[in-house]
Order: C-alpha cells, then structure tokens, then sequence
C-alpha cells in the first residue's frame, strides 16, 4: 500500500510540475533517538538532496537544539547536521556539526564532529575537532579516528581514539554479549584551569577501556599509563611519568563496583584498591587500599608532604619502607594499619631528625588496638636523643600511654598518664612530665654554649595542647648553678608551624655567681644572683618582647668583684670608668668590693632599652662599688639593637677574644 501512495505521489508531482515535496510529523524515535517535530523537505528537481529542521534532537542525554539535516543521496553521499547548541549534563557545545561523508572514501566514510565546547559552569569556551572513518561494517569493526584536538585560551590537547564494537561471550549466558573497547592516545598534551588547582604540561599517555552487557549491567576494565610530562592536581605534585593505574569492575545502576584497582608509581611502588560507588548519591559506599614494602620516601613526597608543606613537617629527607591499608564505608574510616621498617627522618632545616625509626599503627573504629613505635637514635634542635621505644592504646580517635621514657643526652624525660584526642577537626592532649638529672656539661656542648658544670632536673605538673596552642599548667623548676630556674605561664601558639609563637615568664633565684662567673670565662664575682624575665615573647624562636632584670641578692656573703668581670661588664653594658683602671693606682688591684650589680633589658621588637641598679642623669648604674677599693662601673648607652646585645654577650664570653674597652 505505502508504494502504490509514494507512486501516485510521484505522478502527481510529474503532472503538475511540483519541485518540491514537504512531510512533517510530531515525532520520529529509534532506540534513544528521538527527534521532535521533524519537517523533511525532498528537492525534486535534483532528486538527490533532502532537507530536515526539527526543533530538537535527543540522544541519550544530550539535546540538539533546533537541529539541521542535510542529506545528499547521490553516487557519492554526505549527511551534515548542524545545531545551534547541545546540552548535556556536564558540557555545553555551540554550533556544532556533524558531517558524514563518502566523496573521498566510496567504501569507508569519513565521520568528522566538531564544535565549540566547555564544561558546565566554565567560562572558557574551546574548540573540539575530530574525523573517525566509519568501517563497512561499523557494528562490528574498529573506528580509527585520528586528528583529535581540544584546545583553548588554556589547554592544547591533541588525541586519537580507536573504538571497536565487540560481541562476547559472557559466563553462563547463552548468548554473546555486545560490548565495545576504547583506546585513547594522548600526545604532549597541556591544560590548567582559572583556579590554578589542576595543570598538565607535556603530558604523554594511553587510556585503554573496554566493557560488555552481563545479567543487567556492564562487566568493564580498564589501563591507563602515564609516559612522560608533569601533572599538578591540588595540592598534590607529579614531576615525571612511569604511573601505570589498572582498574577493573562492574557496573549496575545506580553503583559502580571497582572489585580491583592497581596503582603502579615509579619510586613509589604499587597500591591495590577496592571500592563501589553510588553514583546517585556519589558516596564511596565501600573503600579498601593497601600497599606493601612502598618506598616511604617515595610516599612522603608524592603523598605526604603537598599535604604539609607549610608545616614543621614540609621539609624532610624520609628513607625506609612502609606497608600500609585503610577500609572505609561512606565516610567512615573503618580501619586502618601503617608498619613502618627501619626508615630515617631528618628536618632539611635542622629542627630535628630520627634514625632506624619503626612503627606499628593500627587503628579499628569498632575495637581498641595497641600501637608500637621506636628509634634507635635522634635529635631535637641538635640535642641528642637516645633509643627510644613507646607503646600506647588508640580507641576510635583517642590515645592513651600510662608512660613513655625520653632518653636525653645523660639523662631522661619521664612522661605519665599522656591521653590525645581528635575533636572538632584537630589534635587535644595532655601529659605531665619529670626530668630526670641532665648534666649541665653535656647540655651546654649539644647546643654549642661554653662548657658549664651543674645538673638541670625538674617537673612539670601539666602540659596540654589545643586549638594548635601549647599551654604549662603551674610552674616548672630547674636547679641550676647552685639555685633553681623557675618557668610559667608558657604558651606556645602553632609549635609545629612554620612560624611558632611563645609566651613565657622566667624567675633567677640563689644562683651561685662564682659557679657562672667561671663557667662564662667572665672573670670572678663572688654573691647570688637573682632575677625576672617577664611577658617574654618570641616568634619563630626569636625574641621579640620582654622585660628583664638581673641583679645581686642581697645576703651576708662576700660581694667581690675581678677587674676582668669589671671590664666584661662594661662591654656588656657600654662605656663606663673601667678604661680608668688602666690609668691609675686602681690598676694594681685584682678586686673589688660592691654593693649591687644589675642589668635591664626592655625589649620591643629589636630594640633593648637598657638600665642598671639606679638612673644618674646622663645614664645608668650597671656596678656600684663599697668599700676600699670600690669601683662603679655606669652605662651612658640607653637604647641598644638586640642583635648588639648578643654580639656583646658573645665577645666577652669568648675565651680566646681579648676586651677592648674604648
């Protein structure tokens, strides 16, 4: 019946000489094509051009809008579509063409595509270009397309693809499976985006994906493998290829299962993974990973320290092996385990640094799990540390150790009852302290100072830290050169950031200056010393605030003092009348009697304002002398550079330095 119409159509048209023939209708579906409104206009004088507008094309879940098609049907055929704009989900594409033509290849077509795309939400605008030749038999043969490119303002992306439809025969199924492989090949490609987060610069690999219908959803896997060029994807930094990722799984709507993913880093080593995917609600549902004998150094500068490299932590040179897992469900981690073996640490800037380090950390969200870790030798800010070992219990985000023994230089550091606590996105602890006896000696030779006798032990009642801050509950106590050395009040604001802060108040009781005097190479002064350090502040461990006073004790004991300490505390303090001694009978004495000695210090930034015992009008008194022979020793320099201060501190304790007193 639709052939006896179409002739007497085609007669009608002869008999009345009609150039042109019009059918229109609501819809035109096939598969997921759906075109709406379609108007197809046949030129009967050439016979061989075909004309359709529609106001729009659906495939799949991309839109055409008000599309074109025009259809040559002569001995050799082109079909040209043409659109003012495609929507889909997460790209938009203006005036796009298709064009399928069969004028240079009779028995293989050339399908080219090309448009103006950018992602959903983009500004950029960037132009997509590629020509695939279609197979005599393009259902079941391979499509090579080649002269793929995607450039714009900030990317130049040239690619070719080779899809090849296939037919398998899946497990239990009586019948073969249609499926489909895809390779990508990228070459020397590079793009960025407006944020700077994500950039790529000669960038050289291969993506291989293939996939195949199996009981209601697709069996998939696929390869990709990362040559050369540099990859930067906040905040994580890769300099060089040799990455080789292997993923394979299934996929069911609405979840994505990835039963094995491969991760191959050279340098690094190899991580297994397993997860599934809602892709609905986008949550992992199920993440497993793990990794065995990586190469720590490896992992630290790939993984680690992009993480932390504003931190006291971004700036190290790691060695050893590690071995490592993690199981979360949603975004609850589950469980996770990380065995460190026999790795260095080492701070590049000195801070720190452990050898021969070992760990073993488990951690289980619904059990308790008792942790391991250790090192064989170490230092903090070039104090040595001896062998160390520390076992604790993690339960869920808490820790608990009843005691942990520091070895330091000759003696120790002796931590009770430590607890820490995750809370609100940051780290909470507490632990008391007591200090076991370190010798002066040995104390004063790791920080390079001048050799100094006596013990330094002490307690401190409370530590904790929180909201990154450092705090010292009641005051620790420290016996030193005869007397005790009292802390409090001590803050310390991001103690592992790159720039600390601190805040502290420091009190000088009964200390023995003769046991200073000779320890310094200052000459000799007999009496106590005492003294206050108050609001002391320092920034990145340099002081920037304090108010100091040091001074004699009064007491019935011997107060002497050395010419040589008479002439050090004159370049301590600026010109006085010691460069008299040289001048008159005083010359011939080797000491003197005094009544007081002292020094302040109030420091603002790098500036000291200096002052003494009591003001004089043009200066300050640093030595008042008594008895007979006495010698006063004033200061007439008020405001002095910190850096001075320590210059002048540095030259009269240097025991091969000869004073000059100007």
């Amino acid at each position: 019946m639709r052939i006896c119409w179409m002739i007497v159509c085609l007669w009608i048209t002869h008999v009345h000489a009609v150039t042109h023939i019009s059918v229109s209708a609501d819809s035109i579906s096939y598969d997921n094509i759906v075109l709406q409104q379609p108007r197809a206009k046949l030129d009967l004088q050439s016979g061989q051009q075909v004309k359709v507008d529609a106001a729009r094309l659906q495939i799949g879940a991309a839109t055409l809008d008000k599309p074109q098609i025009f259809l040559n049907v002569s001995r050799h055929p082109t079909l040209l579509v043409t659109s003012s704009a495609l929507q889909s989900e997460h790209y938009q594409a203006r005036n796009p063409t298709i064009l399928l033509d069969y004028r240079t290849h009779p028995t293989q077509p050339i399908l080219s595509l090309d448009a103006e795309i950018k992602a959903t939400g983009d500004e950029i605008w960037g132009t997509f270009h590629l020509r695939c030749l279609v197979p005599p038999q393009a259902s079941l043969q391979t499509w090579q397309c080649h002269d793929g490119l995607y450039q714009d303002v900030r990317s130049h992306i040239p690619f070719h693809v080779q899809v090849t439809p296939t037919l398998k025969s899946a497990a239990g199924a009586t019948s073969l499976a249609r499926g489909m492989e895809v390779m990508l090949n990228v070459n020397q490609a590079r793009f960025s985006d407006a944020a700077g987060l994500h950039a790529g610069e000669n960038l050289t690999g291969q993506i291989r994906l293939s996939a195949y219908e199996q009981a209601d959803g697709w069996r998939w896997k696929g390869l990709f493998h990362w040559t050369q060029g540099e990859l930067f994807w906040q905040p994580f930094y890769f300099a060089e290829g040799g990455k080789r990722f292997e993923i394979s799984g299934f996929y069911q709507a609405p979840y994505l299962d990835i039963e094995q993913a491969q991760l191959s880093l050279d340098g690094v080593g190899t991580l297994h993974s397993k997860s599934r995917i809602n892709l609905v609600s986008k949550d992992f549902e199920l993440l497993t990973v793990n990794a065995t004998d990586v190469d720590f150094n490896g992992v630290y500068k790939a993984f680690i320290q992009p993480l932390v490299a504003k931190s006291v932590f971004g700036s190290l040179n790691v060695s050893g092996k590690a071995d490592w897992s993690f199981e979360a469900k949603g975004l609850q981690p589950l469980k996770f385990n990380l065995h460190i073996i026999d790795a260095s640490v080492e701070d590049q800037n000195g801070k720190f640094g452990f050898s021969h380090f070992n760990a073993n950390i488990p951690w289980d969200y619904e059990r308790p799990q008792q942790i391991s870790m250790g090192y064989q030798s170490g230092h903090v800010l070039q104090i040595p540390l001896g062998e160390t070992k520390w076992q604790a219990e993690v339960n869920r985000f808490s820790i608990t150790a009843p005691q942990l023994r520091l070895p330091l230089l000759d003696g120790a550091l002796d931590f009770q009852d430590f607890s820490a606590a995750w809370i609100n996105q940051s780290m909470v602890w507490h632990v008391k302290m007591d200090m076991q006896p370190i010798s002066m000696r040995s104390f004063s030779q790791a920080l390079g100072w001048p050799e100094m006798r006596g013990q330094i032990d002490g307690e401190i009642p409370l530590v904790t830290y929180a909201n990154h801050a450092l705090r010292m509950t009641g005051e620790m106590q420290f016996k030193l050169f005869n007397g005790k050395v009292g802390m409090s009040d001590l803050e310390i604001v991001d103690p592992l950031g790159a720039v600390p802060k601190l805040h502290a108040n420091f009190n000088m009781r009964d200390i023995d200056l003769g046991e200073i005097t000779r320890t310094f190479n200052f000459g000799s002064i007999s009496g106590k010393l005492e003294g206050d350090v108050r609001h002391l502040r320092l920034q990145n461990w340099k002081p920037v605030y304090m108010d100091a006073v040091i001074q004699t004790a009064d007491g019935p004991f011997e107060k002497k003092i050395s010419q040589r300490a008479v002439e050090n505390i004159t370049a301590l303090g600026g010109e006085g009348t010691a460069a008299a001694l040289q001048r008159t009978f005083l010359r011939f004495f080797k000491e003197f009697g005094y009544e007081k000695i002292g020094l302040r210090c109030e420091l603002r930034g790098d500036i000291c304002k200096m002052g003494g015992v009591e003001n004089v009008p043009d200066g300050f008194v640093i030595v008042k002398g008594q008895g007979v022979p006495a010698v006063n020793v004033n200061g007439y320099t008020q405001y002095v550079s910190w850096k001075d201060v320590l210059s002048r501190m540095q030259r009269v304790t240097d025991s091969n330095s000869k004073i000059i007193i100007k």
